[in-house]
């Protein structure tokens, strides 16, 4: 997602708090290797366009920022800013 269109969606109160996203971030595993993951997360916390939220599955808490979010309540930030009418 693009930082200005993030920025939108937090003015007009289209990602608030306990809004679901969706976000791509690395987990380790058991051996140490890191690998690319989506999970959805109920944000808990804005900061500009940084977010901390915890996670529907297991309840832990995660700090991240715009550019990891795939989804906003279930639709990509393209065809969310098309449903509104925000040109970016």
């Amino acid at each position: 997602m693009k930082k200005k269109l993030a920025k939108i969606f937090v003015e007009k109160q289209l990602i608030k708090l306990d809004t679901e996203v969706e976000i791509e971030h690395s987990v380790t595993e058991f051996g140490g290797s890191t690998f690319d993951k989506l999970d959805f997360y109920n944000i808990t916390e804005i900061n500009g366009i940084n977010f901390k939220g915890t996670s529907i599955v297991d309840g832990k808490e995660l700090v991240f920022d715009y550019q990891k979010i795939v989804t906003i309540d279930g639709m990509s930030p393209s065809r969310l800013s098309q449903a509104f009418g925000i040109k970016f």
